[in-house]
């Protein structure tokens, strides 16, 4: 495949130039590896996470190679190569998408963080280039940007070069807060007609009764378990996965049936239930909390009085 450079440009409070830390470089380069394959595979697949081997389109796709690092204008710039979509995963952009508009052949993996970065800035609670798995590979970050490292510019996700595409603080921060507003996923029962399938990434639409198209990808079994009832009516059995706005994002399918039992009672989208509740902690001292009053006793009684008292109280 043919590599296209590109570079991610690093905010510091320091300027290192080329001569990088490597406490900094080696936490930046494994946050980089960690974020990019579920970035990837959300643009695609609508779900950042699966279970099993990683296909080997992705495996492509997220082919990244480092240059090194150089000085400009007092920053340092990180050199990468990665390879176009389009030349990584031709299959997929063969096939209706799912996703229009999420991503491009002329994409690079790179790219396609940037425009996940740019909506989570945003803090668009409807979005659907994000769930909670990877809001929390993003919020992910916080520790590093607070360690020197003030924001990295990715590549532009809309090829518009005069706009950074920073994850910074801001970022994280908003990644964790849209996580905490994300409803808990539910089991459920959803009756409806198969209407698309793409076999690479086992995703698939569903037409309820009511004419809506829902979104899923099969997370137990072959994309041969998809293609066989094409055209019509089935029974998914699985999750519910929802936006932070509490709107159905997906459904993880763990079993396909070809019955339709009970459709009009299943043709729809239970409701979310509500976003699990944050518990505050605060840290206790000498003078908060129970130590604040531990041993003491807020009356002037001697303990004789005391036992006194208690012994009348039991008469």
């Amino acid at each position: 495949m043919n590599l296209v450079e590109q570079e991610i440009v690093l905010q510091t409070a320091e300027r290192y130039g080329r001569d990088v830390p490597l406490s900094l470089s080696s936490a930046l380069l494994h946050h980089l590896e960690a974020t990019t394959k579920p970035c990837v595979r959300m643009a695609f697949e609508g779900t950042s996470s699966s279970v099993g081997a990683n296909p080997s389109w992705l495996e492509r796709a997220i082919d990244i190679r480092t240059l090194g690092f150089s000085l400009r204008h007092g920053e340092t710039i990180l050199h990468l190569k990665a390879p176009r979509l389009g030349d990584a995963a031709p299959r997929l952009f063969e096939q209706q998408s799912l996703f229009p508009g999420v991503a491009s052949a002329e994409d690079t993996a790179l790219q396609i963080v940037g425009r996940i970065i740019q909506e989570i800035r945003r803090e668009d609670r409807s979005s659907d280039l994000y769930d909670r798995s990877l809001l929390n590979k993003i919020s992910k970050w916080q520790p590093l940007l607070d360690k020197g490292l003030q924001g990295v510019a990715f590549p532009d996700g809309n090829h518009r070069r005069d706009v950074p595409v920073t994850l910074d603080s801001i970022v994280a921060t908003n990644a964790r807060r849209l996580s905490q507003q994300t409803p808990e996923p539910r089991q459920v029962r959803i009756v409806g007609k198969l209407d698309m399938v793409r076999h690479s990434t086992r995703s698939f639409e569903l037409l309820l009764a009511s004419g809506e198209p829902v979104r899923g990808v099969l997370v137990d079994g072959t994309a041969d378990a998809l293609q066989k009832h094409f055209g019509n009516q089935i029974t998914v059995l699985g999750k519910a996965i929802y936006r932070p706005s509490g709107t159905l994002l997906r459904l993880d399918a763990s079993e396909i049936l070809d019955t339709t039992e009970g459709q009009e009672a299943f043709s729809s989208i239970p409701s979310a239930f509500s976003a699990p509740q944050r518990v505050e902690r605060k840290l206790q001292t000498s003078r908060t909390g129970v130590s604040a009053f531990f041993g003491i006793w807020p009356g002037n009684e001697s303990d004789d009085e005391l036992m006194a008292s208690l012994a009348e109280i039991r008469r």
